[in-house]
C-alpha cells in the first residue's frame, strides 16, 4: 500500500523525503520511502507495532541518523532548510532537538540538581544568564516539576526522570521537535501536562513530529502517519489513520478508535469521548468491527501461547508490614504501607510518578531493606535473607530492560539465571525456548540484546525471568511502550503465571491492562495505599475523584459508560458494547 504523506510546502521547518534507511548487518532496511512533513505549528503523530520503523523516522527526523547512529541512507531529510546528513556540524544546533524514550539516554549524569541539568544545554548554547532562568522556571512549571527543581535527577522515579528529560530539550527552544515515545513511563496526569505541552509549543509555532503508542497523545495530534514493517500504511486524521491501518492489518485500532467505529462516528471524532458517549446512546448505524485480516503481504503474528513453568514449586505468601522507607537525602518514599498478597494473587500497584510504587516492590528482592516495619516470604523477613536467595523466589523486570540487560546474545541472557540456579543445562534449554516463545522473541535467540529496539528488551527481560521460573513475578511498566500484540502476550503471561500457583505483582500507568489482567488494584499516594480492591469497586464513578487525586483516570472504556450514565463499570470495549447491545 503506497501512502504520499508529504503534502506541505518545501518551506516547512522538517521535510522527509522518500526516505529509507538500513542499519548495518540488515538485509532489510528498517524504514522504506517514507514521506512526511511537518508545518510550522503542527503536530504530526507517528504510530505503528514494535518494529515497524518509528524510532528509525525519529532519529533521522532529528538527524541523528547517519550523523551518530551509522546506517545507509537514501532520500533527505531537510531540518530549516538544512540538509540532516550533510549540513555542517553545528548546523543543526538549536533548531531540532529530540526527546528519547528512555530518560537515561537524555540525561547528562554529571549535573546535581534538576536546574542545572535544564541549564546544560542552555549553556551550550550561549543562552544568557537571565533569559537561561527564565526559560528553566517556564518550562518547571509548564510540566509541573518546579518541585523537584533541587532534586538529584537520578533520585528521582522514572515517570519524574522521563519529564526532566523532556523539560531539558523543551527549554532550548527549537523550532523542530521530535519525540520517541515521550509519555511511556508516565502516569496520566503526566501525560496530558505532555500532550498540553505540545499544544502550546504548536501554537507558538514549533513543527513537532511525535512517535507514539498511547491513544491519548496521539488522538491530540493534527495528522498521524502509521508504519508497519518500515513503510507508511496510513497517514490521515488520528483516528482516521489508526482505524485505516486496523483495516489494513497493521495494530488493532485503540479503545476509544473501536468505540467511535461502533457508535459511527466520522474518524475526526474518534478521541472525542462526549461524542462517543453520545453516538452510543443512539440506534446503532454500524456494526461493531470485526478483527482485522492480514493485508497482502503481511503476517499477522499468532495469539500468544502464554507461559507453562517447568516444575512445581510451592506457593508463596507475601506480606508488607508496616512498612517504612527513608532514603539516604531523608525522603520518606514508602510510609506505613501493610499489603498482603496471596499465591496465585495478580495485583496492580498504580499511582502517579513519584508515589512510592518501585520503592515498596524492590524491598521484595533485597535491593532496598525497611527503614522499619517487615517484608516477609511466608513469614520470613526478607532482610534475613541474600539477595541471590531471594532472587530464586522473586523475579524482578526492571522498568528500564537496560539496566538488567548485558549479555552478547539473546540466548545467553535468558540462560544466565538458571544456570546460576544449577539448573541441568538439559531443562535450561528448554526453559529458554519456552521463554522465548512465550515473548515471541523464538527468532532472535542469537541477536545481542542490544540490537533490538527498547521494547523488544523489555521482553528479553521478561523471558529471563520467566526461565528462573519464580513464584513471585513483579513487573515495573511491562507494557512501556509494547504495541497491542506486546501487550497480549505479557497479559497472556500474566494470566498463566496466576493460574499455576504463582503470585504477579505489576507497576502499570496502563489503566486498561490493570484493570483487564489483573484481579486486585492496589493505588498509592505520597508513600501510602489510598485504594485496594477489585477493578470494578476501585474503577467505580464514585472513586473518580480520588483516582484524580493520585494523577490517575479510569480505563476509556469506564469513563465512557459513566459518561452515558450506565451502572456497570465497563473495563474495556468489549464489555461496554456488549453491555449495550452492539
Amino acid at each position: 500500500m503506497t501512502v504520499d504523506a508529504t503534502v506541505r510546502p518545501d518551506g516547512s521547518p522538517l521535510l522527509v523525503e522518500d526516505l529509507t534507511v538500513r542499519y548495518p548487518g540488515r538485509r532489510e532496511p528498517s524504514i522504506a520511502a517514507v514521506g512526511v512533513t511537518v508545518a510550522a505549528g503542527e503536530r504530526v503523530g507517528v504510530a505503528g507495532r514494535t518494529g515497524a520503523g518509528k524510532s528509525t523516522l525519529a532519529l533521522a527526523a532529528a538527524g541523528f541518523i547517519p550523523r551518530v547512529v551509522k546506517a545507509k541512507v537514501g532520500g533527505r531529510v531537510i531540518v530549516e532548510g538544512q540538509d540532516a546528513a550533510t549540513a555542517a556540524a553545528g548546523a543543526l544546533l538549536g533548531k531540532v532537538g529530540i526527546v528519547f524514550a528512555t530518560p537515561a539516554n537524555q540525561l547528562s549524569a554529571s549535573k546535581l540538581t534538576v536546574r542545572e541539568e535544564l541549564a546544560f544545554g542552555l549553556e551550550n548554547l550561549g543562552v544568557p544568564r537571565d533569559e537561561m532562568d527564565a526559560r528553566i522556571d517556564e518550562t518547571l512549571a509548564r510540566l509541573s516539576i518546579g518541585h523537584l527543581a533541587d532534586r538529584e535527577p537520578f533520585e528521582l522515579s522514572g515517570g519524574e526522570q522521563q519529564r526532566v528529560a523532556i523539560a531539558s530539550i523543551v527549554a532550548m527552544g527549537t523550532t523542530v521537535l521530535v519525540l520517541d515515545e515521550p509519555t511511556a513511563q508516565l502516569d496520566p496526569a503526566g501525560t496530558v501536562s505532555v500532550a498540553d505541552l505540545l499544544d502550546d509549543l504548536a501554537r507558538a509555532g514549533s513543527a513537532i513530529l511525535c512517535a507514539e503508542h498511547d491513544p491519548s497523545v496521539l488522538g491530540r495530534m493534527d495528522r498521524c502517519v502509521v508504519l508497519d514493517q518500515g513503510r507508511t500504511i496510513a497517514f490521515d486524521v488520528p483516528g482516521g489513520a489508526l482505524a485505516k491501518a486496523q483495516a489494513a492489518g497493521g495494530s488493532p485500532a485503540p479503545t476509544l478508535v473501536r468505540l467511535a467505529h461502533a457508535a459511527g462516528l466520522r474518524p475526526s471524532l474518534a478521541f472525542d469521548e462526549a461524542s462517543i458517549a453520545a453516538a452510543l446512546e443512539t440506534p446503532a448505524r454500524v456494526a461493531t468491527p470485526t478483527p482485522p485480516k492480514a493485508a497482502a503481504g503481511q503476517t499477522l503474528p499468532p495469539p500468544s501461547s502464554g507461559w507453562t513453568p517447568s516444575h512445581e514449586r510451592a506457593p508463596v505468601r507475601v506480606e508488607f508490614e508496616n512498612l517504612i522507607h527513608r532514603y539516604p537525602s531523608g525522603i520518606e518514599a514508602v510510609r506505613g504501607v501493610s499489603l498482603i498478597i496471596e499465591p496465585g494473587e495478580a495485583v496492580a500497584i498504580l499511582g502517579q510518578n513519584g508515589s512510592g510504587k518501585t520503592t515498596l516492590v524492590k524491598h521484595l528482592d533485597g535491593l532496598l531493606r525497611p527503614a522499619s516495619g517487615h517484608v516477609l516470604l511466608d513469614g520470613r523477613p526478607t532482610d534475613e535473607r541474600s539477595i541471590a536467595e531471594l532472587a530464586a523466589v522473586v523475579g524482578f523486570v526492571f522498568q528500564n530492560p537496560d539496566e538488567q540487560l548485558f549479555e552478547r546474545s539473546v540466548e545467553r541472557e535468558v540462560s544466565f539465571g538458571p544456570r546460576n540456579l544449577k539448573v541441568p543445562p538439559a531443562d535450561i534449554a528448554a526453559r529458554v525456548t519456552d521463554s522465548l516463545e512465550a515473548v515471541g522473541l523464538t527468532g532472535q535467540r542469537m541477536t545481542n540484546p542490544y540490537d533490538l529496539d527498547l521494547t523488544q528488551r523489555k521482553l528479553v527481560a521478561l523471558a529471563g525471568i520467566l526461565a528462573m521460573d519464580p513464584a513471585v513475578l513483579v513487573l515495573d511498566e511491562p507494557t512501556t511502550g509494547q504495541d497491542p500484540d506486546g501487550v497480549l502476550r505479557v497479559g497472556a503471561v500474566v494470566e498463566a503465571m496466576r493460574a499455576s500457583g504463582r503470585s504477579v505483582i505489576a507497576i502499570t500507568h496502563d489503566m486498561e491492562f490493570a484493570a483487564v489482567r489483573f484481579g486486585r488494584i492496589v493505588v498509592m499516594r505520597d508513600g501510602m495505599v489510598v485504594a485496594d480492591g477489585p477493578p470494578e469497586a476501585v474503577f467505580a464513578p464514585a472513586n473518580h475523584d480520588l483516582l484524580a487525586s493520585t494523577g490517575l483516570t479510569p480505563p476509556p472504556a469506564a469513563r465512557i459508560a459513566a459518561r452515558m450514565g450506565l451502572d456497570i463499570v465497563a473495563l474495556d470495549a468489549d464489555r461496554l458494547l456488549a453491555a449495550i447491545g452492539r
